[in-house]
């Protein structure tokens, strides 16, 4: 039986991004999967996001009740909440049960550190939003979009964001097809 129970959307923040969030939302909800929001950061950006959230936990008010300095795993929850959370109403985050995650771009880029992330996840479906790239510039470059679907560990799948189109998806009918018996 096809069911989903893990979903990851990874964000770069655009339109395209908030498109594929909603499909991962939808898709969330109709299976009662959980939904994982990634963000992939230059490694000194995501350093600079982990250092400014832990120097604000420090100083809050409520630092002074803990007693001590929040854990590294904290600040990373805590950061990437503050970057992401605003991604998702909050009964969207209720009903998908989603957890906000920020990671460092390896060498290899960003589409290596999702497909690395649905890896480590055991994700059942990556639904990524697609910028529409010039001739140059996917000729140079590929997508991002494109490396994961040749290197996620499962189903990708890509929305195309147009200009002006509505950015809600509907209800979905998902058909698994008739397992086969291979001997």
């Amino acid at each position: 039986m096809f069911a989903l129970k893990r979903i990851l959307v990874p964000t770069n923040l655009g339109e395209p991004s908030r498109t594929a969030i909603q499909y991962g939302v939808t898709f969330a909800r109709q299976f009662g999967a959980k939904l994982f929001l990634l963000h992939v950061l230059d490694a000194k950006e995501l350093d600079a996001a982990l250092e400014t959230e832990r120097v604000l936990e420090v100083l809050s008010p409520d630092a002074q009740h803990r007693g001590n300095e929040p854990s590294a795993p904290e600040v990373a929850r805590n950061a990437a909440r503050h970057d992401l959370s605003q991604l998702l109403a909050s009964e969207d985050e209720r009903d998908t049960r989603a957890e906000y995650l920020l990671r460092a771009s390896g060498v290899l880029g960003p589409a290596e550190t999702i497909s690395a992330c649905a890896r480590e996840l055991e994700v059942e479906l990556v639904v990524m939003g697609k910028h529409h790239l010039g001739f140059v510039e996917h000729l140079l470059a590929g997508s991002v979009a494109e490396k994961v679907v040749r290197h996620a560990p499962c189903p990708v799948l890509i929305v195309q964001h147009s200009e002006g189109a509505p950015t809600h998806a509907r209800h979905f009918v998902v058909d698994a097809p008739p397992a086969h018996t291979v001997r």
